[in-house]
């Protein structure tokens, strides 16, 4: 199913027009109409210069996540192909 989507004001009279649609005449199609969101004004507002700093944050956040062994990691072992695992 090819889906479109597009936006419109509604005109006097409660009216809504949709042109230029790329579906051939006579295609049969379903409409959906809700009201477009405001957005939301978020609670931390991004600057650019803030950037670097979160950044910083989501890497410390990630390095700290495996700190436990795996145990000991010999070549041999890693390579061997006559083991099924």
């Amino acid at each position: 199913m090819n889906t479109y989507e597009t936006s419109a004001r509604v005109e006097e009279q409660g009216q809504v027009r949709i042109v230029g649609v790329p579906f051939a005449p006579g295609t049969e199609v379903r409409i959906s109409i809700c009201e477009k969101a405001a957005p939301a004004p978020s609670a931390e507002a991004k600057k650019p210069e803030d950037t670097p700093a979160r950044v910083s944050e989501l890497f410390a956040q990630v390095r700290g996540r495996n700190t436990e062994s795996i145990g000991p990691l010999r070549r041999e072992e890693l390579y061997d192909r006559k083991v099924l695992r």
